[in-house]
């Protein structure tokens, strides 16, 4: 079978194999990791803050909230991992790169923070059960300041965004968003105690707020799982991408098509592509037309074609009876 590859290079000089790529498989995101250590030192301090305040003052809603800015801190500290991975070259085992770290942490902290949210969950229905006795007054006091460092986390978070695109800022301004309402959860549940002396509000204040942890997480988790499943990435339509390329002159068919993501903002697209025997004598320009057309309308910029002719590669699978003597 004869085929002929249009790929990055595989440079052998001096029995030495350099391995070069044309796209960079590789992220340098120092705005978003100034960012993350930012949020992570002012983060860890008040989820400390937060949880002595919940056992002094008996408050299950700032226990609840202390256990999910926990998971922000984790979630914070893994993402630091992965930025710093992601901006490791390739290697020859990792052709690819480390940015899929990303992912694969993503995809820990959505589960963190739903094995987190159930637990939460599951104290809130106890405390129901057996209610106690709420010190609105410490709790309250906590629970500004929360606000007030969550609002200002917040905008560390949108600002950097407006710099860098990075999926752990934005996971992290998720997480830190929910941190608001929950904050805003725990003032709305004092005011209602201090008014109604019904301490009942507080538990129920706290599974409102693991929902919130619950619905984050599975969002997150879900995401990370398409690109772990390597799911054509939203926003492409693989009929329409298929036929676009047939529509190149010179071109009958694009079969073993596949479209997946590395990371986020990194998709890569690899096709056989048939050529009839006319174009096939000079594929290049051909392959160029279709490489060229991704990259303009599809923003494809990591794409690998096989160019295939039915009889030089004999095509005989009962698929290309369709194309007769093509």
């Amino acid at each position: 079978m004869i085929v002929v590859f249009l790929t990055k290079g595989v440079l052998s000089m001096n029995n030495q194999t350099k391995y070069f790529h044309h796209v960079e498989h590789r992220k340098f995101q120092n705005s978003s990791k100034t960012t993350l250590w930012l949020s992570l030192i002012i983060t860890l301090f008040f989820t400390i803050v937060e949880f002595v305040g919940g056992i002094v003052s008996n408050s299950l809603a700032l226990l609840s909230d202390s256990f999910h800015m926990l998971s922000d801190v984790l979630a914070l500290a893994l993402s630091m991992v992965a930025i710093y991975f992601a901006s490791k070259a390739p290697t020859k085992n990792y052709t690819y790169g480390f940015m899929r770290l990303e992912i694969i942490v993503a995809f820990l902290n959505g589960l963190a923070l739903i094995v987190i949210s159930l637990g939460i969950m599951y104290e809130g229905i106890i405390r129901i059960i057996h209610p106690r006795s709420v010190e609105s007054g410490l709790m309250v006091v906590i629970a500004v300041i929360g606000l007030v460092v969550n609002i200002v986390l917040t905008l560390i978070l949108v600002a950097s965004l407006k710099k860098e695109d990075n999926i752990n800022i934005q996971s992290a301004l998720w997480h830190f968003f929910g941190d608001l309402l929950n904050s805003i959860g725990v003032i709305v549940a004092v005011v209602l105690i201090y008014f109604t002396g019904w301490n009942m509000i507080d538990p129920i204040i706290s599974i409102i707020i693991s929902l919130i942890i619950f619905n984050g997480g599975f969002k997150i988790i879900k995401n990370a799982w398409k690109v772990l499943m390597e799911r054509v990435p939203d926003g492409f339509n693989t009929d329409i991408i298929m036929a676009d390329m047939k529509s190149v002159e010179g071109v009958i068919d694009v079969h073993e098509f596949h479209l997946w993501s590395i990371t986020t903002n990194h998709s890569s697209l690899s096709a056989h592509v048939v050529l009839n025997d006319e174009y096939i004598k000079s594929p290049y320009e051909t392959i160029n037309k279709v490489t060229k057309l991704l990259k303009d309308k599809y923003g494809l910029r990591h794409v690998t074609l096989q160019v295939e002719n039915i009889h030089l590669n004999h095509l005989d699978e009962a698929y290309f009876k369709q194309y007769g003597e093509a």
